[in-house]
C-alpha cells in the first residue's frame, strides 16, 4: 500500500505531526496508511543481548514509563517525556518523531548519543542503519517509498557510562530551542573518558553528532578546563539558522552552555561512582 504508484502515499502513526501538517496545507497525500493494526510495531522490550527495541508505534507515554527503559535507558525515558503534553504522548511515536524529521525532535539527540540504530523495511526485506545516517534534511529521511521505519534498537549502556538530553525552550509543550544529549563512558572508577558522543539538535538541517568536542574529550579526564574548552568545541560545531524561536547567535549560546551542563553532570557521576 505504501509503494502505490497513485500518488504520495503517507504512513500513520499517532498523526501528532502528520494531521496538522496537512491541515496547514503542507502535506497533501493521495492516501494515508494506518500502522495502528500491524504487528509487531508497537514492541517495546529488552531482548536477550540487553537490547533496547523501541517499535517505531510504540507510543512516547509507553517509553517514558517503561518501567525497563527507566531502569535500564532512564534518559531516553526523561527525553521522551519533554515531548508535548501527556495527550500528545499518549498518541505520539518514537518513530513518528523521528520520521517527522524536524531538527528539533527530542527523541533524536539522546538516541543518537546511545548509538541506536534504525531498522527499515518495505515488507520483504530489512536493512539497518545508525540513526545518525537516518536523516538526510529537514523533514526528509533515508526512507524510499514503501518503505518504513520499523525499529530502533538501542545497545546496552556500559554501567560505567552516563546518558541524559538536555532542552532549553521558552515554555511548556514548546518545540526546543536547543536541544543537547550527552553520552559518557568512563573508565572504571575514575573520570577519565573511554567514549563519547554529544548529539545536538535543533541547530543544524539534522539532528548531529558534536565531532570536534568528542575528538577533545576522548581519553582525557573530565575536569573543569577540558569541560569549558569541550563546550566551546561543541558550538562550533553547531550550524543553527534564525528563527521565530531564537537566533542563531543566541542558540550557539545555549549549545555551548547545555553542553557544559550536561558534562559537568557526567562528572559529578563519575565523581560520585568513583567514591562509591
Amino acid at each position: 500500500m505504501l509503494a502505490t504508484p497513485d500518488g504520495p502515499v503517507k504512513a500513520l502513526a499517532g498523526g501528532t505531526d502528520l494531521i496538522v501538517q496537512m491541515r496547514q496545507g503542507g502535506l497533501e497525500p493521495h492516501a494515508l496508511v494506518s500502522l495502528r493494526d500491524v504487528p509487531g510495531l508497537d514492541g517495546l522490550r529488552l531482548d536477550g543481548d540487553g537490547n533496547l527495541v523501541i517499535g517505531s508505534v510504540a507510543s512516547l507515554g509507553a517509553v517514558e514509563n517503561s518501567r525497563d527503559v527507566l531502569a535500564a535507558f532512564p534518559g531516553i525515558a526523561e527525553a521522551a517525556s519533554f515531548v508535548g503534553s501527556m495527550q500528545v504522548r499518549s498518541r505520539a511515536t518514537v518513530g513518528g518523531n523521528l520520521c517527522n524529521a524536524a531538527p528539533s525532535a527530542d527523541t533524536a539527540p539522546i538516541l543518537l548519543a546511545c548509538g541506536a540504530t534504525a531498522v527499515i523495511t518495505d515488507g520483504k526485506t530489512e536493512r539497518s542503519l545508525l540513526l545518525e545516517d537516518f536523516f538526510t534534511g529537514p523533514g526528509q529521511t533515508v526512507l524510499e517509498p514503501g518503505e518504513l521505519l520499523k525499529a530502533i534498537v538501542v545497545p546496552p549502556l556500559p554501567m560505567t557510562s552516563f546518558a541524559r538530553y538536555f532542552k532549553s525552550f521558552r515554555s511548556a509543550m514548546d518545540c526546543c530551542t536547543v536541544g543537547v544529549a550527552a553520552f559518557v563512558d568512563f573508565a572504571p572508577g575514575s573520570a577519565v573518558v573511554n567514549d563519547v558522543r554529544l548529539a545536538l539538535g535543533a541547530v543544524a538541517p539534522t539532528p548531529i553528532r558534536a565531532r570536534a568536542a568528542e575528538a577533545l574529550l576522548l581519553g582525557k579526564e573530565l575536569d573543569g578546563a577540558l569541560i569549558d574548552r569541550a563546550s566551546v568545541e561543541a558550538a562550533g560545531d553547531a550550524q543553527p539558522i534564525s528563527d521565530l524561536r531564537a537566533s542563531a547567535e543566541y542558540r550557539k549560546v545555549l549549545v555551548e552552555v547545555l553542553s557544559r551542563r550536561a558534562l559537568n553532570a557526567a562528572r559529578a557521576w563519575a565523581e560520585k561512582g568513583a567514591k562509591a
